[in-house]
């Protein structure tokens, strides 16, 4: 399978993980008036997964192409 639907398969995991656990989050923040550390870390690492897997598979595919022209 090419990396590029690797990334954006991992990307919309990201996404919908990212977008899940903020609305969790700010809901319980706004209820309770507390932060949840572990809800804000899941946020953070799907956060994370969401905004870098595009460019490391797009990355991964040009280094691939590069080698396969070479």
């Amino acid at each position: 399978m090419r990396p590029i639907l690797f990334g954006t398969i991992w990307f919309v995991i990201g996404m919908f993980g990212w977008l899940t656990f903020s609305c969790i989050g700010g809901t319980g923040e706004a209820v309770t008036g507390q932060k949840d550390p572990f809800l804000h870390a899941l946020m953070y690492l799907f956060g994370v997964l969401f905004f870098f897997s595009m460019p490391v598979a797009i990355t991964i595919e040009i280094v691939a192409w590069i080698k396969r022209r070479g």
